[in-house]
């Protein structure tokens, strides 16, 4: 098995190459891309993450300053609660999207071998 990536074959010629190889390639290529578009945006969403609590806890807003015996504002509890209840159900719906063990097993078992 070659070490080669998609990267060592863009700049190819690929004419030699079969109907199906050139289709094959082409849709593992915008595959890739979706790949690291996602991978991108998910540091970005990290990054906000981060950002949030770290705005949450300096606004004394966060439970965990609670927690912490810190005094915090009043916030309404209805709105902390919405935002909570999202943010969670969000990230854990994204959780799920991202399957990558099942990804992994199946390119594995399709190409691998």
């Amino acid at each position: 098995m070659s070490d080669k990536t998609l990267y060592d074959f863009e700049n190819e010629n690929m004419d030699d190459y079969e109907l199906i190889e050139r289709k094959a390639f082409r849709k593992a290529v915008e595959l890739n891309d979706k790949l690291i578009d996602a991978k991108t945006i998910l540091e970005e969403i990290t990054y906000d993450w981060d950002e949030y609590i770290k705005f949450l806890e300096d606004e004394r807003i966060s439970k965990y300053c609670e927690f912490k015996c810190q005094e915090t504002i009043d916030f309404d509890e209805e709105l902390l609660n919405a935002i909570a209840q999202t943010l969670k159900q969000s990230l854990n719906n994204t959780n799920k999207a991202i399957a990558y063990n099942s990804k992994k097993i199946k390119i594995n078992r399709v190409i691998d071998g």
